[in-house]
This record gives structure tokens, C-alpha cells and sequence, in this order.
């Protein structure tokens, strides 16, 4: 079957596969931003207490394997390649090779849910910033928004409802499992001009009625950059930290921001907060990221068939 497109490209962020580039890995993110490198060791600590390494571009890759293999299922035997912001292969490298491979329309997925200058536009930018280095010319076209897409809410709202199947029919009455709906935190000023804060909320809110529950908690993990600067609040180990109702048992946390596990995830969610709830005496159950969910792959495919017109 001929189609529009030669190749499939995942865009994100990428991550440290080793301990020691965990430190050159924070040093390409931050820059010319004039970090202390006493934060740099400090994040690098934190690597450290999840095994030292980050298995965001493992997990990115199985995602693209199994889109592939969907989309062979239905019909579209088009190659699914990552490019990665901050590591290998890097978003110019894998946009090089899928020329030299002859390639000259490319199909760009960014594994971002919700627009920020921080993550879906400055992607952008290094696909802008590559493609006049590389002959022959290479067509991109972008994935519309997705943030809304039925596929990604139902493949979230799922593993928020098998988290709510560890909690107790005790804690699972009314207002005692609280849902806590997380993403990164960004700077206030960037979520008033970006659609960021919009499509989160709107993620948000969709999922919440897909799960049946009758509002959510939002809160925000890995705020960085000058304590003087306002960014999304509330913290959520700091939410957790002033939550003290009496009769709120336990809570359900859901990175619907995050698509799979990284340090975000692992440890400002599994090691900082948790060990927040375990202090509060709070039963603190984190829902599954999307990863290789069928309704999520799904959903990726929908988009490659659409822009297809198929």
C-alpha cells in the first residue's frame, strides 16, 4: 500500500543510559543557564538513588517498536526512528540518517502531551535548526495536538483505576483515596503564553470523568530555576506534606505529564513523595505512565493514519 509518508519520527527528551553520563547529560539540559554545579550533584543525586541511570530512551523505544509493528498490522510498513533533545541519537543525527537512507518525508510525533516552550517548542526549534545541514531535503510534518485524544485518556484512566485496585474498600470510600493528577512544573509566565496549562487541565478533567471520580488534585513535580521566580504549584510533595484531613486515608497519583518512567517519575514521585505520604501515614499508590498501553499505541497510530488519510 503506498503512503504519504517514509518514515515515523518519536521526538523527546532523552535520558543518562549510563551512571557516568548522568552528569554530562545535566550539564547539555542546563547550558548557558548558569546552574551551580552544587545543583548539577545534587540531581546527579538523585540519579544515583534510582539505579543511576534514566529508562526513558528504553522505554521510548519500545513505544516506537510498537508502533511499528501496529502499524504493519494495518497495512503501513513505515520505519519508526527516535531523536532525542539531549542524547543519542540526537533529533539532527536521526533526521541526517533518515536521509541518507533516502528518505524525504517524515512523519514527527513529539512525545509531549501538553505545548510549552520548554519541551514541544523547542524540539521544534532543533528540527528547524538541523534541516537546512541536511541533503537531500527532508518534508516534516507534525502530529496535530493529542493531548485530548480518547486513546490517551482511557490508556491513563486505566491505570489509575487498576492503582485504585491496590487500595483497601476502606480507603476506597468516599473521600478517603484522593486523585492526584501530576505533571512538570513550569514557570508562570511561560503557562500564561503557551497552551500548557490549558491542555493539561483539559487532560485532566477528561480523565477524571473517565474514571468516575467527582473532581482531582492537581499538583506539580521538578520545579527548578530561581527560587524568586513563580512556577505551577502546588508542589506535590509539599501538597502532601499539608494535606492532613483526618479522614483521608490514602491517595492514587497519576503522571498524566509524563508518558514513561524517568527521574520526574521515579524519583520526585517514587522516592521524594512517596516518602512524604509514608511520614504523613498516607497509603500512596502512583499509577503506571501510558508506555506501550494498546489504547495509547493505538491512538499514535490513529494520528500516522490520519495525516495519511487513511
Amino acid at each position: 500500500m503506498s503512503n504519504t509518508f517514509d518514515a515515523i519520527l518519536l521526538i523527546g527528551f532523552g535520558g543518562p543510559e549510563k551512571p557516568e553520563d548522568v552528569l554530562p547529560f545535566l550539564e547539555d539540559i542546563t547550558a548557558g543557564r548558569n546552574i551551580p554545579p552544587e545543583r548539577l550533584k545534587l540531581v546527579e543525586e538523585q540519579y544515583r538513588q534510582i539505579g543511576g541511570v534514566s529508562p526513558y530512551n528504553r522505554l521510548t523505544g519500545e513505544q516506537a517498536k510498537a508502533l511499528q509493528k501496529l502499524l504493519k498490522s494495518r497495512g503501513l510498513d513505515i520505519p519508526v526512528v527516535m531523536g532525542f533533545a539531549h542524547v543519542a541519537p540526537r533529533i539532527a543525527d536521526a533526521l541526517a540518517a533518515l536521509a541518507k537512507e533516502g528518505k524525504t518525508k517524515v512523519f514527527a510525533i513529539i512525545m509531549a502531551p501538553h505545548r510549552s516552550p520548554a519541551s514541544y517548542d523547542k524540539y521544534v526549534r532543533k528540527v528547524d535548526e538541523a534541516l537546512p545541514n541536511i541533503q537531500p531535503a527532508l518534508q516534516i510534518t507534525y502530529a496535530p495536538e493529542w493531548h485530548n485524544r480518547p486513546g490517551f485518556i482511557q490508556a491513563i484512566a486505566a491505570n489509575i483505576k487498576a492503582a485504585y485496585g491496590q487500595l483497601s474498600a476502606e480507603e476506597k470510600s468516599r473521600h478517603r483515596a484522593e486523585l492526584i493528577l501530576t505533571a512538570h512544573s513550569i514557570p508562570k509566565k511561560m503557562a500564561v503564553e503557551s497552551p500548557y496549562a490549558r491542555q493539561l487541565d483539559e487532560t485532566c478533567q477528561l480523565v477524571t470523568h473517565a474514571v468516575g471520580m467527582p473532581y482531582y488534585q492537581p499538583a506539580f513535580t521538578s520545579r527548578s530555576g530561581r527560587p524568586e521566580e513563580p512556577w505551577l504549584e502546588p508542589d506535590l510533595t509539599e501538597f502532601i506534606d499539608r494535606r492532613t484531613y483526618e479522614d483521608l486515608a490514602a491517595c492514587v497519583v497519576a503522571p498524566v505529564g509524563f508518558l514513561v518512567d524517568h527521574v520526574e517519575v521515579l524519583y520526585d514521585i517514587d522516592v521524594k513523595a512517596a516518602d512524604k505520604a509514608k511520614w504523613k501515614g498516607l497509603h500512596m499508590v502512583r499509577a503506571k505512565t501510558v508506555g506501550t498501553h494498546p489504547l495509547f499505541i493505538a491512538m499514535l497510530s490513529s494520528l500516522v493514519e490520519e495525516a495519511i488519510g487513511q
